[in-house]
This record gives structure tokens, sequence and C-alpha cells, in this order.
């Protein structure tokens, strides 16, 4: 199914958002965890996927909690990302990430919050989004995604919409500290690749190629840290007021640059409004 030209832009920047492989509540709990000896793969005919305990997995062991990046999104010729429709920066932006694994299935919510663009790259044409200005405020979208076990050995999958089309999204674990992640376009074709280290220090690395058509068109180097859920959200307040980010702006766009139509409340299922 062709993508038209205008969208391709804003289609691209959303796949270097999605779930690398953007949890239990580790309120008043420090940063590390006991992890269970690494389990590579199962191979039970009996396999019930529907009862399935992904957390007896190492990577998802790791992956499970909440998450603070520093973020870096380059385009096709290796200068950061510059986006018309989204006009702030994406040389050095913030994500904030909160992972819940339940049971066979992995839900993530995302809030990612970009600087304001540089003020001498403003003109009468910038306009910021909201009530905001260009080269003063900063803004932030949101994402989610949702996926379940595929098999019986740690790898998960499920669909995600975009601009009317279905993308399928597949994460394959590989031994205990590495996870791919792959897109691919209704055709099959691939859309992104994106792999995530987990080393055994609550950090993880994740970088991604992005492709249309068969042609590269962007790259991704997320650099996160695990932290407690307080810390998280005294993060995000702190990458807010750093940002200028108007309060009227947050969780304010999804994926698309478009209006969310939720609340940071909504967005994460939590009651935020003490933090």
């Amino acid at each position: 199914m062709p993508i038209y030209q205008y969208l391709l832009p804003t289609f691209l920047c959303i796949s270097v958002s999605l779930l690398s492989g953007c949890n239990d509540d580790n309120t008043n709990s420090t940063t590390t965890t006991e992890e269970s000896d690494p389990v590579l793969a199962v191979t039970d005919n009996n396999c019930d996927v529907n009862n399935f305990q992904l957390l007896d997995f190492t990577p998802w062991q790791r992956e499970n909690g909440y998450w603070v990046g520093e973020y870096t999104l380059l385009g096709a010729d290796g200068t950061p990302q510059v986006s018309s429709r989204w006009p702030y920066r994406y040389d050095n932006y913030k994500g904030f990430i909160h992972l819940e694994v339940i049971g066979n299935a992995i839900k993530q919510r995302n809030v990612f919050l970009y600087p304001p663009k540089l003020a001498e790259l403003c003109d009468a044409t910038t306009e910021a989004l909201g009530n905001g200005q260009c080269g003063i405020n900063g803004n932030e979208k949101i994402f989610s995604a949702d996926q379940q076990a595929s098999d019986c050995s740690g790898n998960i999958s499920g669909p995600f919409e975009s601009f009317g089309m279905t993308l399928d999204t597949h994460t394959t674990l590989i031994g205990d500290d590495t996870v791919l992640y792959q897109v691919r376009m209704p055709d099959g074709s691939i859309m992104q690749n994106q792999l995530t280290t987990l080393p055994p220090n609550d950090t993880r690395i994740r970088t991604a190629q992005g492709f249309f058509s068969g042609s590269s068109t962007y790259a991704s180097y997320y650099r996160e840290r695990k932290v407690t859920q307080e810390e998280f959200f005294q993060l995000l307040t702190a990458a807010r007021a750093e940002y200028n980010i108007l309060e009227t702006d947050y969780c304010g766009y999804d994926n698309t640059n478009q209006p969310s139509q939720t609340t940071c409340d909504e967005h994460f299922g939590l009651d935020l409004s003490a933090e």
C-alpha cells in the first residue's frame, strides 16, 4: 500500500518510537533487581501462549520497569532529523518509558520531550504546535504499544495501526542481553530493524535503522537507564522545565503530531495529580 510523500517524514519518525522488545511498580524500590538464570528457549510441544509468563526470561526481567533516556535521531544523510511538521530538535531529546510485563504480554507507555528549535532557525513560516513559540518552547508527544507472546521462547508480536495501515511487529530474544525488534510494511518489506542491548546494570542501549522501499531513511541512538517510579516523574518534571514546555502541552500530541485527546493520567494509567 503506498504512502503519500507528504506523510513519509512523519511516518518514518513514528517507527523509531516503537517498542524495542516506547513493569512492576518500582515506587520506593532501588533500581537493582534480582534475575533468574537465563532462559533461552522453551521446547514444550504443549506450551499454551495464553498462560505464559514472559518474566521467566531474563531480557524481560531487565526490560520491565521505568526508563529515562537521552535520544538522537538522524536523517538519511546522517545529520539530525529535521521536520517541518514537528518544529523541535531531534539532536538530543529525552524519553520517558514505562514498560510493564503482565503474564504473556507487555504494555508500553512513552512520552518523548523535545527541546525548542534554535531561535535562529525560526522564521515567519515556522509555527510551534499548541500555544508555544518557536525557539522558546519545547513540546512532547506520547506513544503506546502492546505485544503478546507469539511462542514459548519469549518472543512477542503485535499489530501497529498507523495512517490506515496495519504494520506487523515482531520482537525476538537473542540470549539474555540482546533483543531484536522488527517492523514490516503490509507487503512484508522491512521498515525498521532495532537492536537493544541489555547489560546487567539497569541500562539499555538501542539503535534502529529505518527503511522505505528498500532505501535507508533514518537511524537512532538511544541511551537509557532504569529508575524508580518516583525518580521517573521527578525527572520528567525537571525535563519539562528545562525545555520550557507549557503545561497545556503535557502529553498533548500523539505520534502523528496530532492532538492526543488524552491526559498524562490516562496515558500512564496512574493518578499523577500529586506528582
